[in-house]
């Protein structure tokens, strides 16, 4: 059985995690776009259409396809153009880079340990 000794234990990286600024701010940002029933109608709609363009491309139905790709190109330009909707994906893709980092960080520490 392999023991990491010098990895931070689990309770340390869970408490710095929870203390992140970027971390603090996503979980921020969800409860306000939950709380936000006009935005979650939009992304809702938005699931919807494009459910419906898979639907329509599946049986062929090219005319109907077209028309619900520019009803779902629409709904992504008013979603993205929406200010919390925006800084909601952006910090999606901050707290996205943090995770991959901290994954580069345990593997090069578990295969450093690993080569010792």
């Amino acid at each position: 059985m392999i023991v990491l000794t010098n990895l931070p234990s689990f309770e340390r990286l869970s408490e710095k995690l929870a203390n992140d600024p970027v971390i603090e701010r996503y979980v921020m940002l969800t409860k306000k776009v939950h709380q936000n029933k006009k935005l979650l109608a939009m992304y809702d709609e938005y699931i919807k259409k494009q459910k419906e363009v898979i639907k329509f491309d599946h049986y062929g139905k090219s005319n109907a396809k077209s028309q619900k790709e520019n009803e779902l190109k629409a709904l992504e330009e008013e979603l993205y153009n929406h200010p919390l909707f925006n800084e909601y994906i952006q910090i999606q893709i901050e707290l996205n880079e943090l995770f991959s980092t901290m994954a580069h960080i345990i593997q090069y520490k578990v295969n450093k340990h690993l080569s010792e």
